[in-house]
């Protein structure tokens, strides 16, 4: 009897390789558009932030008479507490009961409570207070001349210290310092 030769299916190896480089490709490809996304929606929700809270502020400065937003906060740097933090300190981990997050709340409740806005819980993409800085009329040169306050972010999500990026200044609304 003649044996009929059986014809064998499957792939080769050469065939499963270049499917495997083709997947790792496409992969990638997805991976490094997806961490472009992932930027951009988390400058995008800084920059809302920041408009959202410099709204408030000046709501709040508006509602207390035009007046300085160290008299609305009772500060004039709430966020030294955070910027103080040795660097490396990851704020997001810090108990809430922590120097940084009691000051930054407080600000954001006195903030709130003025304007009217909600700004209570208002938080970088990374979990960390934004940091708020009253200097209005600290140093200013000339002397006697109004300073900006400043509201930002910490630049590198994981460290504190000099990484601070002053996002938006906080304009007097009235031209004498109160």
């Amino acid at each position: 009897m003649k044996r009929r030769a059986q014809k064998q299916t499957g792939f080769t190896i050469v065939e499963l390789l270049i499917v495997i480089v083709v997947i790792a490709i496409l992969a990638t490809v997805t991976v490094v558009a997806f961490n472009g996304t992932q930027q951009r929606a988390r400058l995008s929700k800084i920059d809302s932030d920041m408009r959202s809270l410099n709204q408030a502020i000046t709501m709040a400065r508006i509602n207390q008479g035009g007046v300085a937003l160290r008299y609305v906060t009772g500060s004039t740097a709430t966020g030294s507490i955070c910027w103080g933090k040795a660097s490396g300190t990851n704020l997001a981990t810090l108990l809430l009961t922590d120097g940084c997050w009691t000051s930054y709340v407080s600000a954001l409740n006195a903030i709130s409570n003025a304007s009217g806005v909600n700004v209570r819980g208002l938080v970088d993409p990374w979990g960390r207070p934004y940091y708020i800085d009253e200097n209005e009329g600290e140093g200013a040169d000339p002397p006697n001349a109004c300073g900006d306050d400043w509201i930002g972010y910490y630049s590198n999500p994981f460290t504190t210290g000099q990484t601070m990026t002053k996002h938006t200044t906080v304009r007097n609304i009235q031209p004498a310092c109160i």
